[in-house]
C-alpha cells in the first residue's frame, strides 16, 4: 500500500521504493575526492561528478525507551545502517537523525506535567 503511494503519485522522484526499509529517491551530481593512487602513498584529486541518489530509512522500533530500556533496544541505530547498506551494491551511510517520539505512558504513581489525562 505505501509502494503504491510513491510509485503513483511521485513516480519521476523515487528510484527504490521501500526495499528492505529503505528508498531511495532521485539524486544530483557530485564529484568526490579520491586518492590518485589506491595502492601507495600519494596526491588526491577531484572526480568526474557522478549521480547519488539519496538514501532514506527510518527504523520504526527498537530503539531505548522507557520501556524497553534494556538490551536489544540498540538495534536502531545498527537496523538503520543495515537498511541502507542492504538498498544495493554502492549503498553508504553518510548521516543518521534519530528522532524519538512517545506516547503517554502514565506509569501509575509518576505522573507527568505533559501527559493530558484526556488523551486516550
Amino acid at each position: 500500500m505505501v509502494k503504491e503511494t510513491q510509485t503513483k503519485t511521485k513516480p519521476n522522484n523515487s528510484i527504490i521504493a521501500f526495499h528492505d526499509n529503505s528508498s531511495a529517491i532521485e539524486g544530483f551530481p557530485v564529484a568526490r575526492l579520491r586518492p590518485a593512487n589506491v595502492d601507495r602513498p600519494g596526491p588526491f584529486g577531484m572526480d568526474e561528478a557522478r549521480v547519488f541518489h539519496p538514501i532514506l530509512t527510518a527504523e520504526t522500533h527498537n530503539f531505548p525507551t522507557g520501556i524497553a530500556p534494556f538490551q536489544g533496544a540498540t538495534t536502531g541505530t545498527g537496523g538503520r545502517i543495515r537498511d541502507v547498506q542492504a538498498t544495493g551494491r554502492g549503498a553508504n551511510v553518510v548521516a543518521g537523525t534519530a528522532g524519538y517520539c512517545v506516547g503517554n505512558l502514565r506509569i501509575p504513581g509518576y505522573r507527568l506535567p505533559w501527559e493530558d489525562e484526556t488523551f486516550v
